[in-house]
């Protein structure tokens, strides 16, 4: 596997994820992003903020243990900023602000708007605006969106927006339309940006998102 390096440094560095590749090692056997990186650098390398498989962009991990803590510190405390593109099916809104309970079936994979008194149920927030709208002949028409995700839930941005009736373009999980097309599309969400200080400096690093659905968007 090549692997795309987006920057580096002594304490870090972030990477881009395929669509379609797993994060770290999992129970498919595939070859993975975590294992080839490790690789390459002949070294552990921590894992930040793990993407889902069908999901491409930045990847970030620390080289050791000290700058592990401090980035999931960061992380979890919202201090990294994390923004996404997303292709949705429908004309949605030009911006909005989702705030919803997910609750994590993690036998099946799969998570679900949830009552916040339920137990394990977890606050999931973000923002979003919308950059264009596009007309397609399978899906009708489609939108394309930065998102600013406020929290980092399981499965978040595809549960919150298809639970609206905005689900992504691709998503056979979550979106109705592509239920019967497992395999075939990838979904459409790109972790595009990150933004965080780090030893009194700050980064702000990008990646493009790849794939036919977004070239259509120019992107």
């Amino acid at each position: 596997m090549e692997i795309k390096t987006l920057y580096e440094n002594e304490s870090f560095i972030a990477v881009e994820k395929e669509c379609g590749v797993p994060s770290q090692p999992d129970r498919t056997g595939d070859e993975d992003l975590k294992t080839c990186l490790e690789n390459i650098c002949k070294k552990e390398c921590f894992i930040i903020n793990r993407l889902d498989r069908p999901v491409g962009g930045i990847v970030l991990f620390a080289k050791n243990s000290k700058a592990a803590s401090a980035l999931s510190d960061y992380l979890t405390s919202g201090k990294m900023e994390k923004y996404y593109y997303a292709v949705v099916c429908g004309d949605i809104a030009q911006s909005g602000y989702f705030e919803d309970y997910i609750l994590k079936d993690g036998r099946n994979n799969v998570s679900l708007i949830s009552d916040k008194n339920k137990k394990g149920a977890k606050k999931a927030m973000l923002e979003y605006n919308k950059v264009k709208t596009i007309s397609d002949s399978d899906f009708g028409l489609l939108s394309l969106l930065e998102i600013k995700l406020l929290t980092g839930r399981h499965h978040q941005i595809r549960v919150q927006f298809s639970s609206r009736g905005y689900g992504l373009y691709g998503d056979t999980k979550y979106n109705s339309l592509f239920y019967k097309k497992r395999g075939y599309y990838s979904t459409a969400l790109w972790s595009c940006r990150l933004k965080f200080n780090y030893n009194r400096e700050n980064f702000d690093i990008k990646s493009t998102p790849k794939g036919e659905i977004f070239k259509r968007f120019g992107l």
